[in-house]
């Protein structure tokens, strides 16, 4: 979010550059589906190059688990180098699984999209990102596929408790309540920014948690009236006590995931971009 992120000085280090093929070029939607396929095709054929294809360097991968000794419900991790590495090993344990897979893309625009790829064994919420041109899945909240018994017991109020949380964040931010926008996010929080370098024009993701979000929201840096917040709550998918919405207002296009951790609805993941058609300060 504009008043919440930090002036970026220093040029940063762009993701590098991807080979140019002769290949004719793809339709953004084309360009989604194809990083999805990607990452859970390539998991399910036990192609660890195909899934290094379909994520970006910096994927944050997140899954909600129970610790045995206690029953408690904690977050558990996947970055890039585990994810690929697991899948070079897993030709074994993937022989028999069904390959089929099913990729549902629920928005694309501003070169940021959220999609939902399903395959026999697991469910997963999709952040990608454009970046050079080339489509990158940059978040994952995922779930084991448990099938119909994967379904909320009771969907309206999992949606309405998803909504809440998304407006707890984006009313929150906009009236400098640090303790609503708290109350709405996981600890663990990982917010992303599809940004560009001033000095290069490269785009590249900028990071921040929850005591970043929190405090600058404390100081007031993200506060606009009421009346021109201009706020929109799309839910894309809550299945699998997991959840994908999408966060549009006057400054920002934010897609948040989410998940129920010990009984309370919070956001894991979000990946944003200054909304494009944001209010220009007068000169």
């Amino acid at each position: 979010m504009k008043g919440l992120l930090p002036t970026i000085l220093m040029a940063a280090t762009a993701s590098a550059a991807v080979a140019q093929t002769n290949a004719p070029p793809i339709s953004d939607k084309e360009g989604v589906i194809q990083a999805a396929m990607n990452y859970m095709e390539g998991a399910l054929m036990a192609d660890a190059d195909r899934v290094a294809r379909g994520v970006h360097e910096e994927l944050n991968k997140v899954v909600v688990g129970t610790q045995r000794q206690t029953g408690r419900q904690r977050l558990s991790y996947n970055t890039h180098t585990t994810l690929v590495e697991w899948v070079r090993g897993a030709s074994e344990q993937m022989a028999d699984v069904d390959k089929s897979v099913d990729v549902t893309v629920f928005d694309i625009g501003n070169d940021i999209a959220a999609a939902r790829a399903i395959g026999a064994q697991w469910y997963d919420m999709l952040q990608l990102a454009k970046i050079n041109g080339v489509w990158r899945i940059v978040n994952v909240l995922w779930s084991p596929n448990r099938g119909e018994e994967g379904a909320q017991e009771d969907p309206d109020a999992a949606r309405a408790a998803v909504e809440a949380t998304a407006r707890d964040y984006i009313e929150g931010a906009y009236s400098g309540d640090a303790d609503r926008m708290e109350r709405a996010l996981h600890p663990e929080l990982n917010k992303v920014l599809l940004t560009q370098n001033r000095q290069t024009g490269e785009p590249f993701l900028y990071k921040m948690g929850v005591s970043n979000l929190v405090e600058g929201t404390r100081a007031g840096l993200g506060k606009l009236d009421e009346a021109e917040r201009n706020i929109e709550v799309d839910i894309y998918d809550v299945s699998h006590n997991i959840a994908s919405a999408k966060v549009t207002s006057a400054m920002y296009i934010d897609h948040i995931q989410v998940a129920e951790v010990n009984g309370e609805w919070k956001i894991i993941n979000v990946l944003w971009v200054q909304n494009p058609d944001r209010p220009r300060p007068e000169r």
